[in-house]
């Protein structure tokens, strides 16, 4: 399941009091199968930080790659370029509660069609929505044994097959 914020290791040097200028390019124009974190992605690099971006949708920076005295400053602008996908999120209407609904009972049938069948049964779609958007909410992805911990390289193959709706969250 996509975590929609970044997770760092932090180290660095004190001292700066300005924002690093980046030290990294932009990725390929595809990004991540995530949309919301190839938006997330951009609003941080437009802002001058270091930030990297992984094919599925990992947003983080390298440890030292931000100064101690700099990581205040940093998330106040991660917290503002994600603020969008989480406020889309706890705000979600019913409606679009019920399409991410079928949304991943697409991906459970896109991940029982490619072998993964010791995916637990759905909920309802009712106990789906009370659940929403906590981290108790199920998904296909979480409720198979055997998609998690696959070598990146399948990880990969799997997640390009049957997306994950979580990867969307916000972005309609």
């Amino acid at each position: 399941m996509l975590a929609l914020s970044a997770g760092l290791v932090l180290t660095g040097c004190a001292g700066q009091s300005e924002k690093p200028e980046p030290t990294t390019s932009p990725v390929d124009e595809g990004l991540s199968l995530s949309p919301a974190s190839n938006e997330a992605y951009r609003c941080l690099i437009e802002k001058g930080w270091p930030v990297t971006i992984s094919w599925d949708g990992g947003v983080g920076t390298d440890a030292g790659d931000i100064p101690d005295d700099q990581y205040e400053l940093y998330r106040a602008d991660a917290d503002e370029c994600w603020a969008p996908y989480d406020d889309a999120i706890t705000n979600m209407s019913t409606a679009d509660m019920k399409k991410v609904y079928a949304q991943e009972l697409e991906t459970r049938d896109c991940l029982i069609e490619l072998g993964y069948d010791d995916i637990d049964e759905p909920p309802s779609e009712q106990e789906f929505i009370d659940a929403f958007p906590g981290a108790g909410r199920w998904s296909a992805y979480a409720a198979s044994s055997g998609v998690m911990g696959m070598p990146d390289s399948k990880w990969r193959e799997v997640n390009e097959a049957c997306p994950q709706p979580a990867w969307f969250f916000g972005t309609w």
